[in-house]
């Protein structure tokens, strides 16, 4: 299964059935996490991936992999006697050397393109601080997470997304602040809480609507119906309202 398999499980398992490829949904999935900002390597002309843009002008930049290679350059170099005559000379001089690393892929990671900053990955994209988790894609500051899309801040969560500063929360979208809980739609300020679609400051409800409580079998028919309107809202416009946007305005 590589990552674009999983955003199709995972549009499953939220909206009851796939919507396309997760290449259409990127304006969508990218618009509330840290960029990835792309580089070219002084040394080999490839893709650099950073996740910090605040770089001096002028930075020249090179993947980690490639330190072996900059350490061979490095190890050549040399002052001339025109570079050693004051302060300014050697500082020009040696500053030519110097070369910001990014790709930071480190530990036992695979399968992990254009993201910086990753370790003990796999199948990671266009996402930073990534660790020991897998089929990650637009997030940022990740954390014993899986199938996890357009989202930030997130600790030991799955199947979720644009959702964003999450604890152990299972099957859930467009979330803020939901930790311990599972199956929440459009909601925020939630623990341990399952079943909620937009409802906000709780703990430990389910089936929820709107705060209103429902019994189980009223919510599921609800929740099919609204769920069913998402789908093809985000199908047809590749984009929804966002539950920051909604909790802001």
């Amino acid at each position: 299964m590589d990552i674009n398999d999983a955003w199709k499980e995972t549009c499953k398992v939220l909206l009851g059935g796939e919507i396309g490829d997760m290449a259409q949904y990127e304006k969508y999935l990218s618009s509330q996490v840290e960029p990835i900002y792309l580089k070219k390597s002084i040394l080999s002309q490839a893709n650099v991936a950073v996740s910090n843009p605040n770089f001096c002008k002028g930075a020249r930049f090179m993947s980690n992999n490639e330190q072996g290679e900059y350490a061979k350059r490095a190890s050549k170099a040399k002052l001339s006697i025109n570079d050693v005559k004051d302060i300014d000379s050697i500082i020009s001089a040696v500053s030519e050397n110097f070369i910001y690393s990014g790709n930071h892929i480190i530990g036992n990671s695979r399968e992990v393109k254009n993201s910086d900053l990753c370790e003990s990955s796999s199948y990671v994209l266009n996402s930073s601080e990534v660790y020991e988790s897998k089929y990650i894609a637009y997030c940022n500051l990740s954390r014993n997470d899986e199938y996890m899309f357009g989202s930030n801040f997130l600790g030991e969560s799955k199947y979720c997304i644009k959702s964003h500063y999450t604890h152990k929360l299972v099957r859930s979208m467009e979330t803020l602040r939901c930790f311990l809980s599972s199956d929440c739609y459009y909601s925020a300020n939630l623990e341990g809480c399952a079943n909620c679609l937009f409802s906000f400051n709780q703990r430990n409800r389910s089936n929820l609507i709107g705060n209103a409580q429902f019994s189980q079998e009223e919510y599921n028919k609800l929740k099919g119906n609204l769920v069913a309107q998402l789908k093809d809202e985000l199908q047809s416009k590749k984009s929804l309202p966002m539950i920051i946007d909604i909790l802001s305005g």
